[in-house]
């Protein structure tokens, strides 16, 4: 990474960074806040630099402010949870660099990963390959076991949490204290049965999430399918996961940690073994022969060989006094400088939620101005009160997301004390003038929530939802299957589709029901 001068520094950026609002942090801890990389009901992700340099200055700086934290024995439990994960192997899980529990808000921050989101992959690609899978399978056993050693349990792995690489699978986050009711809510398809009663994180629940994950790389498929988070609490608890289409090899472990009794599960050790003998029973390479524990991996790794990582972006930043300036995007680099920047490496961090990869990032203030031809009413955003039907997208995972304006039923009120399936709400309102449209969805758009945030602490000022949430979260909610009418803003978009920056569900008062 080169310096420029006493006060500017060249950065590789993530591409799917957003821009600070007025009350985002410019400085947290030792860290200057250049841009917002994700978020949820739980903490904002920053994309931040170290002004001392290093080799890389980029971290991703998560600021926690579940409300429950304000309690001080959970703040105790914070801070003992973060100390132990920051001890673990960071070969595969990716430990917290630094961070400040006792904080105001606390924060955790992490070397910036490169990587395609495990979801995102299996999306847009498929099941994987049975080679590929196996290596998926043992990597992701000794990522869990390093924190074991800890004493330490994940809790919280799912696909959103799985970066793939080059050099194989990273797994990001952990559960942390206050995350629990968020976790059954917006998580749960990856949740062990005894997660969803209340449980603690254990290694056995550990060992069930990861039977939910390598389910879906094999199939594709989510193991208890797509619903709302009280059906899916209920399926995981009571029936069986779906694998067909899983390599018959690996069925039998995956329904051994995938069992509803926590006793009756293999450990992670015996998760490592049985890959490792799936493997080598295919007879994926001879110079495995004989290979045990987590050298395996190493072999193992050839199997990522080919996996393309989303490119870094480079950018001048400006040091100030209590944060940083962006400056405009950099030329293109050429010759000596542009390989020393590309030596630094890099591609998007993805923990962003279970089902999506990155956008480009908008232009800078100060950038490229409008095409001369622009209509300038082009350039307003506009304001529509609009239905996302499930069954409209061609896309559900990357978009663009189709909607359709509507309109209220004149003379139709809900029922008083009665909870509405979202199917009903939208007979409630009927197609208004206009055509279907689509558009992208801002991963940093606002979102005020109101079914899928039910009241409870730390509830929206308008009561809509407990919870602020991103436009991120709710490319996930739409993943439910279910019709959503939302008041929307949408806005120019700069790769052709249009934008929408700002969401409002609509939902009949919950404080009624």
């Amino acid at each position: 990474m080169s310096r420029r001068s006493q006060h500017e520094m060249s950065v590789l950026v993530p591409p799917n960074m957003g821009g600070l609002s007025p009350e985002d942090p410019r400085r947290i801890g030792p860290y200057l806040v250049i841009g917002r990389i994700g978020g949820g009901g739980t903490g904002t992700v920053y994309a931040a630099v170290d002004p001392m340099g290093g080799e890389d200055p980029l971290a991703a700086v998560k600021v926690l402010t579940s409300p429950v934290l304000a309690d001080p024995g959970r703040r105790a439990q914070l801070r003992e949870r973060l100390q132990a994960v920051a001890g673990a192997d960071g070969r595969i899980f990716v430990p917290p660099a630094r961070h400040d529990a006792d904080a105001d808000p606390p924060w955790l921050a992490m070397p910036y990963i490169s990587g395609i989101p495990l979801a995102a992959y299996i999306r847009r690609r498929g099941p994987m390959g049975s080679g590929r899978l196996l290596a998926l399978a043992a990597g992701l056993a000794e990522g869990l076991l390093a924190l074991h050693r800890h004493g330490v349990a994940h809790g919280d792995l799912k696909p959103g949490c799985v970066l793939i690489g080059a050099n194989g699978p990273r797994i990001l986050d952990c559960a942390l204290p206050g995350d629990e009711e968020h976790l059954r809510r917006t998580a749960g398809a990856w949740l062990s049965p005894e997660r969803h009663r209340g449980a603690e994180p254990s290694p056995a629940s550990d060992v069930f999430s990861w039977g939910a994950v390598m389910a879906f790389a094999a199939t594709g498929r989510l193991p208890f399918g797509l619903g709302e988070p009280e059906e899916l609490a209920r399926r995981v608890q009571e029936e069986e996961p779906v694998l067909d289409g899983a390599p018959a090899s690996l069925v039998p472990l995956l329904e051994r940690t995938l069992d509803k009794d926590p006793g009756r599960r293999p450990s992670v050790r015996e998760l490592m073994g049985a890959a490792i003998a799936v493997w080598e029973e295919e007879d994926r390479s001879e110079a495995a022969n004989g290979v045990k524990g987590t050298a395996i991996t190493k072999v193992l790794s050839r199997e990522w060989q080919g996996v393309v990582e989303p490119a870094r972006l480079p950018r001048v930043i400006h040091l100030e006094e209590g944060g940083v300036r962006r400056r405009g995007r950099t030329p293109l680099l050429v010759g000596a400088a542009a390989l020393a920047l590309a030596l630094v490496g890099g591609g998007a961090w993805a923990a962003l939620s279970a089902l999506g990869g990155g956008t480009a990032p908008p232009e800078e203030a100060g950038g490229a101005s409008p095409s001369p031809s622009a209509s300038p009413s082009a350039e307003e955003p506009r304001v529509e009160t609009v239905r996302f039907d499930p069954t409209a997208q061609r896309n559900p995972v990357d978009g663009p997301w189709a909607f359709t304006p509507v309109q209220r039923v004149e003379g139709m009120e809900p029922p008083e004390g009665v909870l509405l399936s979202p199917d009903t709400w939208s007979g409630y309102w009927t197609d208004a003038e206009g055509e279907p449209e689509e558009a992208v969805i801002a991963e940093n758009a606002e979102v005020l929530c109101a079914n899928f945030c039910r009241p409870g602490p730390g509830h929206i000022e308008d009561g809509r939802g407990t919870y602020e949430m991103t436009g991120r979260d709710f490319i996930d909610y739409l993943g439910w299957g279910r019709v959503v009418i939302a008041e929307v803003e949408i806005a120019p978009g700069e790769g052709g589709d249009p934008e929408i920056t700002r969401i409002t569900e609509l939902f009949p008062d919950p404080a009624a029901v």
